[in-house]
């Protein structure tokens, strides 16, 4: 594959990249707002809303910053054998896709321990 072929790969798979985390993102937050509105008061926030707006922009820049390195990588490690690298950057995409799926359920996690802390507290 020439250089150009090998960033077309990866950016071919952006979209989807995004998409799939956008999905997950919006229902990992709708989970955390929803658990935490169990345990606190009528009118209080989960989380700031300003605050929980540029936080998914940060993310979501990193997150694209770190799926660019995906093809810097490759492109780095394919005097090594074009065959080893393009083996290597599959599994690279396979895993950084996992991680960053994983990584973006954090705020339901994060919802899920308040809530529970909470419920803890009030039972004593």
């Amino acid at each position: 594959m020439t250089r150009w072929q090998i960033i077309r790969w990866w950016e071919i798979r952006r979209i989807p990249y995004n998409a799939a985390l956008f999905a997950i993102g919006y229902a990992s937050i709708l989970g955390m707002d929803w658990q935490m509105e169990k345990v606190l008061p009528p009118g209080d926030d989960a989380v700031e809303p300003i605050g929980l707006f540029f936080g998914i922009i940060a993310y979501a820049l990193m997150a694209n910053l770190c799926y660019t390195a995906g093809w810097i990588v490759e492109l780095g490690i394919r005097k090594a054998g074009e065959a080893q690298a393009r083996t290597l950057a599959r599994r690279l995409f396979a895993w950084g896709f996992s991680l960053s799926c994983l990584l973006t359920t954090a705020p339901f996690w994060y919802g899920l321990l308040f809530w529970l802390l909470q419920r803890k507290g009030a039972h004593g």
